[in-house]
């Protein structure tokens, strides 16, 4: 004869064995166990149902739950709203290049009134012949060559560098010569890029979902081992590669280079920024979300030079523009599109660093970890 067992009904099941749960409080019309931090947190009630345990213990109590959303959200807003309009409300030159293919005195009176213009705005290239400037834009030595001889004076300009750039060296020549200049773009855009944007845009959104992927990865699997979320990461590295390759280079061609180059570029940079924000978050914890926030998303696609190149940007930015992932990845896509591979190297290099560096940390941290819990006394039981 089967025996029954009478549960109380104060007793709930337990969410994965089905058997009741010892020491949890059955909360009457709940369809799961009341949150046994409830005690220590009066007033919070579990109105979702179907919520499993590991999420409710993680759950903070009233006063972290209303105020640290808001003081993280409000920071990171500020942070980019400011640094955002600290680098492009009203954008000046600093040791922006510039050629000059003229005769002798005419190259010195317009360095010198550019110079009294905006000391220090630019660093002056002299070319001998017009074959010389276009060769020089063409490799990305300089964007723009003003360009004085027999045939009269004009500015030759590299489209490819982006409206805002032409734009404003257009305006310091003119206003340093006293009178329009003709312009010449002897490098344009691709027709696909009408505005200069389609390298930013790019680069943002892979920055954008490397720092997902990061934290989705990290709220799945905190102590997934290392060597798994590598191989994550390459899958989702290769995948972002691909699939924007695809979009900007095969479907709007947007981006000149090659399909290969532009996958290797953009599987680079997704890579490195899901491994920074990786570490970030390792190393910070449930802080490393806004410091992620900060690093990856603000400052990088800030100096990225997407909009404007680096010279182009505050004092306290601009050095950033060499060092964070973005920005190397859009001088790579730049060269490789454009400038006969100019910087394509420092941008492989720099991507690379990223990579192997932040896993390197991270290898390394795990050990620290690994150690530290090794020397904890197991419980007496």
């Amino acid at each position: 004869m089967q025996q029954e067992t009478a549960l109380d009904s104060s007793t709930p099941p337990d969410l994965e064995s089905g058997q009741p749960a010892a020491g949890l409080s059955w909360a009457p019309g709940h369809q799961h166990p009341a949150h046994p931090s409830h005690a220590r947190t009066p007033g919070l009630d579990d109105t979702e149902r179907h919520i499993t345990a590991p999420v409710l213990a993680a759950s903070a109590g009233i006063r972290k739950a209303m105020l640290i959303p808001v003081i993280s959200a409000l920071a990171i807003g500020t942070i980019f709203v400011a640094v955002y309009l600290a680098a492009f409300h009203a954008p000046s030159a600093r040791h922006e290049p510039l050629g000059i293919a003229a005769p002798d005195t005419v190259a010195a009176k317009t360095e010198l009134s550019l110079n009294n213009m905006a000391p220090s705005a630019f660093t002056f290239y002299r070319y001998a012949d017009e074959a010389a400037a276009r060769q020089a834009i063409a490799h990305d030595e300089v964007p723009a060559v003003l360009l004085d001889d027999s045939s009269g004076m004009r500015l030759l300009v590299a489209g490819a560098q982006g409206p805002s750039t032409v734009s404003a060296l257009t305006g310091a020549v003119t206003g340093a010569v006293g009178h329009q200049v003709p312009v010449e773009d002897v490098l344009p855009l691709a027709s696909g890029d009408a505005r200069g944007l389609s390298v930013f845009y790019a680069a943002f959104g892979v920055v954008l979902a490397g720092f997902l992927f990061a934290m989705a990865s990290y709220q799945m699997a905190p102590r997934l081992p290392l060597t798994a979320r590598m191989i994550s990461m390459a899958v989702f590295a290769i995948m972002s590669g691909v699939l924007i390759a695809l979009i900007a280079h095969t479907g709007f061609g947007a981006i000149p280079a090659s399909f290969g180059m532009v996958a290797l570029l953009v599987g680079l940079l997704a890579w490195a920024a899901a491994a920074g924000t990786g570490v970030l978050l390792r190393i910070f914890g449930p802080l490393g979300v806004s410091v992620a926030s900060i690093v990856m998303l603000i400052l990088g696609n800030a100096t990225s030079g997407g909009i404007l190149p680096a010279t182009f940007l505050p004092g306290w930015l601009s050095p950033l523009a060499q060092i964070l992932p973005p920005a190397a990845a859009v001088r790579g896509l730049r060269g490789a599109a454009y400038f006969h591979d100019a910087d394509l190297a420092n941008a492989l290099l720099t991507l690379a660093t990223w990579v192997v560096g932040c896993l390197a940390l991270q290898y390394v941290l795990d050990r620290v970890s690994g150690r530290r819990q090794a020397r904890v006394p197991a419980p007496v039981l």
